[in-house]
């Protein structure tokens, strides 16, 4: 399938929206207008990072959300994505690689030399899309602290 990635944008909203909301459905987050207004307005924030994947109809077939994040002890940055996702029936076909080499293109551009992100354990399709282009993160894990 040949792709075309392009900035989200005003224009994409609706589009974008039908996917963010099978997104959050397949998470368990129950979203409200608010909070899909919320992400979509940090997603137009300097520095952040929205894009979608067009397939060769002109159809939004998956997304990418990344925002910067600062490394203090190199006083540099790099882009996290946040979510990645691509409709069920474009998977497999070069979509989320494509995404991922987008915001890698961003990242290096902006001269952010560190592109992260996570999956849960259990995700194996994400999982193999981050051991392709991923270095074992590092030698660091992430792990998650609730706060409430």
């Amino acid at each position: 399938m040949t792709v075309t990635i392009a900035p989200l944008n005003e224009r994409e909203f609706f589009a974008w929206y039908g996917l963010f909301a099978e997104y959050a459905e397949n998470a368990g987050v129950v979203m409200t207008d608010e909070q899909v207004m919320r992400v979509f307005t940090a997603l137009q924030a300097p520095g952040a990072h929205g894009a979608v994947a067009h397939d060769e109809s002109g159809a939004v077939v998956g997304f990418v959300h990344a925002l910067p994040f600062e490394r203090l002890l190199q006083g540099d940055s790099g882009l996290q994505i946040e979510d990645l996702f691509v409709g069920p029936a474009q998977r497999g076909e070069g979509v989320g690689t494509a995404l991922i080499e987008h915001v890698r293109s961003a990242a290096e551009s902006s001269q952010r030399p560190l592109l992260r992100w996570t999956a849960k354990a259990d995700d194996a399709a994400t999982k193999a899309l981050q051991e392709k282009f991923a270095d074992a993160a590092g030698g660091w894990v992430l792990q998650t602290v609730p706060v409430a």
